[in-house]
């Protein structure tokens, strides 16, 4: 893997190129929220057997910079991937996104201001604004930036979200060590900046009328759900795929809301099933 590194807006993004065949299809994975581009390290490896993927930090995630408040957001995430994506390879790319991640993609095919040729959405809730989830960003939003005395400490108190999950210890550990970073006063943070939650405009949102967003996607698309995941019920992935004009639909057995990380051989199965009829 790659690291590379791009100035916007004043910032270091960053983004792990993890490399893949000539004249392969660029792919551009964006993770979920608090996430960061080493989630995808077990898929992407396998991806680049056939695929060219990238993993982008979103601003205020992973190995990319921290922001002031006033530049954070729905818009400047999407301005972000825009930007880089055609930075990166002027070709259509294929746009792969995990939970808030694929709520992004969406919004990107919707807008087209940049070329996707397709899109695969990993376990993104089809309705995002519902009680539960607005509870959990409510409660998200009311935590502090949490400071660690040591390392140690900080890995021990890591898990993914939601917390039911299948991850291999060893897995969990490779990214529980890229998820933080030292502070200033010999602690450590984690590398998601909390106050991204703060900086959440539901006006600027483009999950207002995601339901809306699905139905005007215009590129074939994939949805892949864990079959115990508490993010993206049965019925919603049949929803889901229903919805979309191009949709496909495929369950990973045995896998939850981190399918990526759980059961990446099955993930990249599907993945190259259905980039082979593009």
């Amino acid at each position: 893997m790659r690291e590379r590194f791009f100035d916007v807006d004043g910032l270091r993004l960053h983004v792990a190129d993890f490399g893949g065949p000539d004249a392969a299809m660029p792919t551009l994975l964006l993770h979920g929220g608090m996430a960061h581009a080493g989630w995808w390290d077990p898929l992407a490896t396998r991806l680049a057997e056939r695929l060219h993927p990238f993993g982008l930090d979103r601003r205020g995630h992973g190995r990319s910079d921290w922001a002031e408040l006033a530049k954070y957001g729905w818009e400047t995430d999407l301005r972000d991937a825009e930007r880089i994506a055609g930075e990166l390879d002027p070709r259509p790319w294929l746009v792969v996104g995990h939970s808030q991640g694929g709520l992004i993609a969406v919004h990107l095919a919707v807008r087209a201001k940049m070329s996707i040729a397709a899109m695969v959405i990993l376990d993104a809730p089809l309705h995002p604004g519902a009680q539960s989830l607005r509870r959990a960003g409510d409660s998200f939003r009311r935590m502090p930036q949490i400071r660690y005395p040591s390392l140690e400490h900080a890995l021990k108190r890591f898990q993914p979200y939601p917390a039911e999950h299948y991850v291999p210890p060893e897995i969990l550990q490779r990214i529980a060590e890229q998820s933080f970073k030292p502070d200033d006063e010999g602690g450590f943070v984690s590398r998601f900046h909390w106050k991204r939650f703060q900086a959440d405009s539901r006006a600027e949102s483009p999950l207002r009328d995601f339901g809306g967003d699905v139905r005007r996607v215009p590129v074939p698309t994939l949805v892949v759900r864990g079959s115990e995941s508490t993010i993206l019920s049965a019925e919603e992935h049949a929803d889901f795929v229903a919805w979309l004009p191009h949709g496909r639909g495929a369950v990973i057995p045995g896998a939850t809301h981190s399918l990526h990380v759980e059961r990446p051989d099955e993930v990249a199965a599907a993945i190259f099933e259905f980039t082979a009829t593009l």
